[in-house]
């Protein structure tokens, strides 16, 4: 029987035991389980779900991308084994964004779609003015193609915020997580305000879920997305990911992993597409869907 159910997946990181054997014994935790791509599909597929568009994002743990160039070619091979099992799969991929190791022979693989800033918790004061903006990046930022990104990772909203204001104006840019991982300083937090306001009027700015980072509860996540949808609009919110394997804990020290798993994740998205949309009145499936074409255009 074949799959019905088709699904984007904006945001997932996969990387095998290789990829952590790299990085063993160097991290102050235990780390996550592999993540394999052929395994993550074939949960979807044998579940009904037809996976149709995918981005491979830079795992921040990993010191490069090669685990996404590696996705690329395990891919490859699926479709040329069962094409009818794995031939409407489309995977692109986020890269890591560091001047030295965003070459432009790497940008231009043609499944590269951009590179990501990783910056955890990252206090904003810990971000100069000229942090992301020195020769070295504004030459990096020279190398993005038109059609690519730049995907920002800070919990703080103020963080993310100094960041994007070093970003060259006509580069399109991507804020993960929804802005901010802090659901208690509410969506009058003035940093959340500020932030929002800049990306309206650079225009270029999206905003990605799933959002369980901001909050584990998809209400409270609503209310940030509907805050987004309101600044911004519904076409530049990225909603439909997983974030799977669902590393890290949430505020509580609650591991996610054990809160969410593939299905799960895609269950959260939709609720928190189904509130947003009696707040809004935009349909559902345009929450869902409408923004997923900027990964590739």
């Amino acid at each position: 029987m074949l799959p019905s159910t088709k699904r984007i997946d904006c945001h997932v990181h996969f990387y095998t035991s290789e990829d952590l054997r790299r990085v063993a014994g160097s991290l102050p935790y235990t780390l996550p389980e592999p993540h394999p791509l052929t395994a993550y599909l074939d949960r979807l597929i044998d579940a009904g779900v037809a996976p149709t568009l995918i981005n491979n994002v830079h795992l921040s743990i990993l010191p490069d991308s090669e685990n996404v160039f590696a996705s690329f070619e395990e891919l490859k091979k699926l479709q040329a084994v069962d094409p009818q099992r794995y031939g409407g799969v489309e995977l692109v991929g986020t890269i890591k964004a560091e001047p030295a190791y965003a070459t432009l022979q790497r940008l231009s693989h043609p499944q590269v779609i951009g590179a990501r800033i990783v910056l955890h918790d990252a206090r904003p004061e810990t971000v100069s003015d000229t942090r992301f903006s020195d020769g070295q990046w504004s030459a990096f930022y020279a190398r993005l193609f038109p059609h690519q990104h730049l995907h920002i990772y800070a919990k703080e909203a103020e963080t993310n915020l100094r960041v994007l204001r070093q970003i060259p104006r006509d580069v399109r840019v991507i804020i993960d997580h929804l802005g901010t991982c802090h659901c208690e300083r509410d969506i009058t937090e003035p940093a959340y305000i500020a932030l929002l306001a800049e990306a309206r009027e650079r225009g270029n700015v999206w905003f990605k879920g799933p959002g369980y980072r901001t909050s584990v509860h998809p209400e409270e996540t609503a209310r940030f997305v509907t805050q987004i949808v309101r600044a911004v609009g519904a076409g530049k919110i990225l909603l439909s990911a997983t974030d799977a394997p669902h590393v890290g804990t949430d505020n509580q020290g609650v591991p996610y992993s054990d809160l969410f798993d593939l299905s799960k994740a895609f269950n959260f998205v939709d609720a928190v597409a189904n509130h947003v949309s009696k707040e809004t009145r935009i349909p559902v499936g345009q929450l869902l869907r409408r923004a997923s074409g900027q990964l590739v255009s």
